[in-house]
């Protein structure tokens, strides 16, 4: 997701830290694993750092879970370099660069850490650098949200695509995916493309001029949950809400009350949770032996959001958190 909330105007990393004592017996095999979200604000990296937490009570490891509160290389590589410093068995990450983190992380592989990467990823075909990449098939998630919107829109209309970031896997990802599924309906144009630079009010504002501009927009894609949020609240503010189909990619809570206000359609999302769920237990596994390979691509499963399930107890698995569920 990437994928901050908003354009927070800070300059400093936050820190959480969950700190889990393994029992006595165990204490000659505890753990130090190291995990960076792309961004601690977003629900999304919230239901991550759950799973994560979960994984890491139950097999009695110590788990650092530090980000910045902005997608921001900057801010990241100042908390890897914090967290190599304390010599991690494990150092897992959702990259917000994918070219850019790499020194950092070959750094961290000379220390003998297991690198993982979950949600994003980086540049790295051969896993010379990480063990193994868990996440979504992006491409998918963005050919479900085409094929989606053209099933609405009948096969025919002028359509937008609202991005949020250039370079970012699973951003650029979602875009070849959507676009391929658009490929296959010659009625269907792609009247503009926006970048909100995951920012909620520019995504609003940009969906208020594209319709401006294009007064016969029949729907829109937005790629990500502040992207989607704003352009739900710039149809609203356009009086355009349940008019033009919009379809949106993960499903934090305010994505979810759009879509029962009708200004989302669906939403394509994710399972964020068990990507930290399973980055924590396979490396613990590996560390210890229990395993002697990993796995090099874990995909995780995804799910679509209609208003016909949206209250369904299944669907309630599917939305993000906005806090840790209290002990």
């Amino acid at each position: 997701m990437k994928r901050s909330l908003g354009r927070l105007l800070v300059a400093i990393v936050a820190v959480a830290m969950v700190g889990v004592s393994p029992p006595a017996s165990a204490a000659s095999k505890k753990l130090l694993i190291a995990f960076s979200p792309g961004v601690t604000t977003n629900p999304f990296y919230v239901a991550m750092q759950y799973g994560a937490v979960t994984a890491a009570k139950k097999y009695g490891v110590e788990l650092v879970w530090q980000g910045g509160q902005q997608w921001d290389f900057n801010q990241q590589s100042v908390v890897l370099q914090s967290m190599l410093a304390r010599k991690p068995g494990a150092l897992i990450l959702s990259p917000t660069d994918p070219e850019a983190l790499k020194p950092l992380l070959r750094q961290a592989v000379g220390q003998k850490a297991l690198v993982i990467t979950t949600d994003t990823d980086i540049n790295d075909p051969t896993f010379s650098i990480r063990k193994q990449w868990i996440g979504s098939d992006n491409v998918l998630g963005g050919r479900m949200a085409g094929e989606a919107l053209a099933k609405a829109l009948n096969g025919k209309g002028d359509v937008a695509l609202m991005g949020a970031l250039i370079g970012v896997t699973t951003n650029e990802d979602r875009y070849k995916g959507f676009k391929e599924a658009l490929a296959k309906f010659p009625d269907i144009k792609i009247v503009t493309t926006q970048y909100s630079n995951d920012d909620q009010a520019t995504a609003a504002s940009q969906m208020q001029s594209v319709l401006l501009a294009n007064p016969n927009l029949a729907g829109a894609f937005a790629v990500d949950t502040p992207t989607a949020h704003g352009c739900a609240v710039g149809l609203k503010n356009a009086n355009m809400g349940g008019k033009v189909v919009l379809v949106g990619f993960d499903s934090q809570p305010l994505e979810i009350e759009d879509l029962k206000a009708g200004l989302t359609t669906m939403l394509v999302t994710q399972g964020p949770y068990q990507m930290g769920y399973l980055a924590v237990e396979n490396a613990y596994k590996y560390l210890t032996g229990e395993v002697k390979s990993l796995q090099q691509k874990i995909t995780t499963k995804m799910y679509v959001i209609t208003p016909q399930n949206v209250n369904d107890p299944e669907t309630a698995k599917w939305v993000y958190q906005t806090e840790l569920p209290k002990d």
